[in-house]
């Protein structure tokens, strides 16, 4: 790898720390780095992962994804139950963020084993133990609603948690095209992502807007005259797609997917505010 991110040094650090404890396990790791996020805010001192309630408890994809890099650029090395740095790791694991890696030891000096540190997680994050194989879910209650989001700035596990914790079921992408720079959004692989914690995935394309239209939009009043030429147009035309939409919202937790992060910027709010005039029930923006 040319250049490491200061999260990936980050996380050679902890896996350092912990192979030094003999406790390396890709468990023990996910969770440091959790406590790490939640009670250390090393989001705010770099920029870290984010996480969500999997089948143990909080996860990171992108956690995964770093670790089969940095195995692959000879930074890591792992055998059946336990991660080690190699020598080119432990290099690149003493160029962290001096603050970051004192947190870092701090988290790694706590837990002793795999059970201390998921006991402790789970006993105080119960939020991300949601979806845990482990404990039983409660059964909850959340009644069938439409929502929308934008993935704008949000990693795919940040993403994902949003979702979890307002009991999304069902993403209905309407994007025309729902390619993406951020690799995880492409349509395929979001799926598999989705699906992974049990979301079902639509897409619609037929009330997404060209990318050639989206063009040259500067001001609000760009953005305004664009979304009245959609709603005078595509969403008349596709109005079956939009019923089909509230019907669907009539048995999931549905959320209308798109790229940006603000509605007002985005056609999936003119989308919203058509159901919302049909349902008489707001559509709520996560």
């Amino acid at each position: 790898m040319k250049t490491l991110t200061h999260k990936q040094r980050i996380l050679l650090t902890v896996v350092e720390r912990l192979s030094e404890n003999e406790n390396s396990s890709r468990f023990m790791l996910v969770k440091t780095l959790f406590l790490l996020n939640r009670e250390e805010n090393m989001g705010r001192l770099i920029k870290f992962y984010n996480f969500f309630p999997y089948r143990y408890g909080p996860f990171s994809n992108v956690c995964y994804a770093d670790l089969y890099k940095l195995e692959q650029a000879g930074l890591l090395a792992e055998d059946d139950t336990h991660l080690t740095p190699t020598e080119a790791g432990r290099k690149s694991a003493n160029s962290a963020d001096r603050r970051a890696a004192m947190r870092v030891k701090r988290v790694t000096n706590r837990f002793n084993s795999d059970r201390e540190i998921r006991e402790y997680v789970y006993r105080n994050y119960h939020e991300y133990t949601v979806n845990s194989e482990i404990v039983p879910a409660a059964e909850d209650y959340h009644p069938p609603s439409i929502f929308t989001i934008g993935y704008e700035g949000r990693d795919i596990d940040s993403f994902l948690n949003i979702l979890i914790q307002n009991h999304i079921d069902l993403l209905i992408d309407v994007r025309k095209n729902p390619f993406s720079m951020n690799f995880s959004f492409v349509k395929n692989k979001l799926k598999n992502y989705l699906g992974k914690s049990d979301i079902q995935y639509t897409h619609i394309p037929e009330l997404g807007i060209d990318s050639g239209s989206r063009k040259n939009l500067v001001t609000r009043r760009d953005y305004q005259m664009l979304f009245k030429r959609y709603e005078t147009t595509t969403l008349k035309e596709h109005s079956k797609e939009v019923k089909r939409i509230i019907g669907l919202g009539k048995d999931h937790r549905a959320a209308l997917l798109c790229f940006e992060s603000d509605v007002n910027l985005c056609h999936r709010g003119v989308i919203a505010r058509d159901i919302e005039k049909q349902q008489k029930k707001e559509v709520i923006h996560l």
